[in-house]
């Protein structure tokens, strides 16, 4: 018998066992150094079999990841700041029932009809209220579902200050260009979503695999098309705030290439 690697006790290598059992893999479990340890009788398998335990290790990580424990909202301050304000906007609003013009990204001027932008730092306050405003159960659940995900794995890449600055400018890019597009009349957080996508896609490329599975993104993108036939308004779900969705995805793949850059400079100097 051959070392192998170690068995960590978080991590149950039972699927592990299993597999190898199914492929007619022999093995032993036993110490090693005072720790307990998988040992096969091919030492061509080391590798791969160590590979798969790695990897397997990597998914339970990244599914403790997304579950709504204390330990994860104490390390996801902006995720949960975001979810929990559009909740509360939510609330006050009674779905977008009420009280919409506070959170609109420009004063509606209804006599002639037409909009006012704001100037100053009410510009720049206004140009992220939209985020926080939802029109429904069904929109909220499915943003915030969405902004968790991918929260839950970026926040904890990057610097806290760097990731809340991606995520401010995720929402002015994307709701200005909305608003350039449709008007004020828009909100949820799908554009800084699509963002967060964007710069995800690049992250995975160009830095490390994320783990995040490839389908998500060929849903994206097929959602994301989608939203420009009329088949959303047939159904019942209303128009999409498509200008929202493409800029966000294509600020944040932009606002990826410039984090890169700032990222290579800040280790290597050049």
């Amino acid at each position: 018998m051959h070392f192998a690697c170690y068995i960590e006790a978080q991590f149950p290598i039972e699927p592990i066992l299993k597999e190898l059992e199914e492929n007619n893999i022999q093995f032993d479990i036993k110490d090693h150094e005072g720790r307990k340890a998988l040992w096969l009788a091919d030492i061509n398998m080391i590798g791969p079999v160590n590979q798969a335990y790695v990897d397997y290790q990597q998914r339970l990580k990244q599914q403790k990841q997304h579950t709504l424990t204390a330990d994860n909202v104490k390390q996801l301050p902006v995720t949960v700041m975001l979810i929990g304000v559009s909740l509360l906007v939510a609330l006050v609003t009674q779905l977008g029932e009420q009280f919409n013009e506070y959170f609109y990204i420009a004063q509606m001027q209804y006599f002639p009809r037409g909009w006012i932008p704001y100037s100053g730092v009410e510009a720049v306050w206004h140009g992220i209220t939209p985020i926080f405003l939802h029109f429904g159960v069904e929109h909220l659940v499915f943003n915030s579902l969405s902004c968790w995900y991918m929260g839950s794995i970026l926040e904890r890449k990057m610097p806290l200050f760097m990731y809340l600055v991606l995520v401010v400018l995720l929402a002015l890019i994307s709701n200005y260009c909305q608003l350039w597009v449709t008007g004020p009349l828009f909100g949820g957080l799908s554009g800084v979503v699509y963002g967060l996508i964007g710069f995800a896609l690049c992250y995975q490329v160009f830095i490390q695999p994320l783990m995040i599975p490839k389908g998500l993104f060929y849903l994206a993108i097929g959602w994301l098309i989608l939203g420009y036939t009329p088949l959303f308004e047939v159904v019942g779900l209303g128009s999409m705030a498509n200008a929202a969705h493409l800029s966000g995805l294509l600020g944040g793949i932009v606002l990826f290439f410039i984090y890169f850059i700032v990222l290579k400079k800040s280790r290597y100097g050049y």
